[in-house]
């Protein structure tokens, strides 16, 4: 339950580390002045005084130079709850004179009465039977506790300052940019930065040798199907027209992971303007149809090249399965939404992520032979991690796959 009001960063949970226990002695500290130093030296002061009262009154001519003054008694007993030194004088003199039947301190905060039971009435100074300033001591405190407070934040802040680097760092990599990033701060904080510079260098290098590996194998694979083709052109046979179309198919297959791999290992991010680059891709994937796309132009760092191969992709699948095909574009308040939908089958919410895996297809009917591999939505995927954003699947309201593209602006 307490967690629940507990701060969420870790700058405000370390502020509260640091208040608490200072805030804590310091209340340790007031009580104990208050009730030993504060409450003794009243003591001890109206101690003196009551000597002083008692001369008075047994010699009153002595009241003007001892400053105390005959005056009329107090009707009750008048003092502040919250006045600690009020209530110690009012014991200490309780008890020195059984016949004290009235103190007022709360009339005159400057003066203190007594009334006694013979009628007699005394007024002196508050300042002869308690401290001057006694706030003096719990000011410096304070004001020294609040310099030190400060002094501290400003350290944790410097402290703080290299794990926030690595945070963003580590979101920029996230959204495919590389940062220039140096390990710095604590101990602990360089070794956390040097293990994600490490992981950073081993992702590049691994996505890399995929790039390459995916490029050098459909590279190699053009030669023999060359050759494939040749030889079948050279016959005439309904099995040489089918084993054509399967050579057909499989070039297909090949130029789509020679496309994905070339645009990996070249496209470089720069600043787009993304509605008229998704109009580009629509007409790219679907030439000779009117297809409209709505939306607000707006500016963002993306990577063009892959941004417009994952909305092509989007869209000659909406047109694969069906006849309706809706596009736009909407406008968040940190993400940009690309929205591509359809009238088509669609796709049961239970195999969005399977549709989602490299090769997947969810449709036994669906052959090579039409050339698709199963990699359309997977490569949509990756190019939307690649910008730090995702893509979303689910219903149209037009009764086929409503697939989203969410990036960061």
């Amino acid at each position: 339950m307490l967690r629940r009001w507990l701060p969420r960063s870790f700058y405000a949970r370390a502020a509260l580390i640091l208040i608490v226990p200072v805030v804590a002695i310091q209340l340790a500290v007031a009580v104990m002045f208050l009730q030993r130093h504060y409450e003794d030296a009243t003591v001890q002061m109206t101690s003196n005084m009551a000597r002083e009262i008692t001369l008075v009154r047994a010699r009153p001519e002595l009241g003007e130079p001892l400053e105390i003054a005959f005056v009329d008694p107090p009707d009750a007993m008048m003092t502040r709850f919250w006045d600690l030194s009020g209530r110690a004088m009012r014991d200490t003199l309780m008890s020195r004179f059984p016949d004290l039947v009235t103190i007022d301190t709360r009339t005159d905060r400057k003066k203190v009465r007594l009334g006694f039971a013979d009628g007699t009435g005394l007024m002196f100074s508050r300042n002869e039977v308690s401290t001057a300033n006694p706030h003096q001591l719990l000011v410096l405190m304070f004001g020294t506790a609040i310099l030190m407070t400060a002094v501290s934040f400003l350290f944790m802040r410097g402290q703080i300052r290299p794990i926030r680097r690595l945070a963003r760092a580590a979101q920029a990599f996230g959204r495919g940019q590389m940062t220039d990033y140096r390990p710095s701060g604590a101990t602990e904080v360089r070794a956390a930065g040097m293990a994600f510079l490490d992981m950073r260098a081993r992702i590049d290098r691994h996505i890399e040798q995929r790039t390459l590996l995916l490029s050098g194998v459909s590279h190699d694979l053009r030669t023999p199907l060359a050759s494939m083709k040749l030889e079948l052109s050279m016959m005439d046979s309904a099995e040489a027209q089918a084993l054509a179309d399967d050579v057909d198919a499989m070039e297909r297959i090949i130029d789509t992971f020679l496309d994905f791999a070339r645009e990996s290992a070249t496209d470089e991010r720069t600043r787009t303007e993304v509605l008229s680059l998704v109009r580009e891709a629509v007409a790219m994937a679907a030439p000779g149809r009117d297809l409209r796309v709505t939306g607000i132009p707006v500016e963002a760092d993306i990577f063009p090249d892959g941004m417009r191969r994952a909305v092509a992709n989007l869209v000659k699948n909406a047109l694969r399965y069906g006849v309706e095909v809706r596009v736009s574009m909407q406008l968040a308040t940190s993400s940009i939404v690309i929205v591509v939908e359809d009238d088509g089958p669609g796709i049961a919410r239970k195999d969005h992520m399977e549709a989602m895996r490299p090769f997947a297809r969810l449709d036994a009917a669906r052959s090579n032979t039409s050339g698709n591999v199963g990699l359309g939505l997977s490569i949509v995927r990756d190019v939307a991690r690649a910008h730090g954003g995702a893509l979303r699947l689910g219903v149209s309201d037009l009764g086929g796959l409503k697939a989203e593209i969410v990036v960061p602006r």
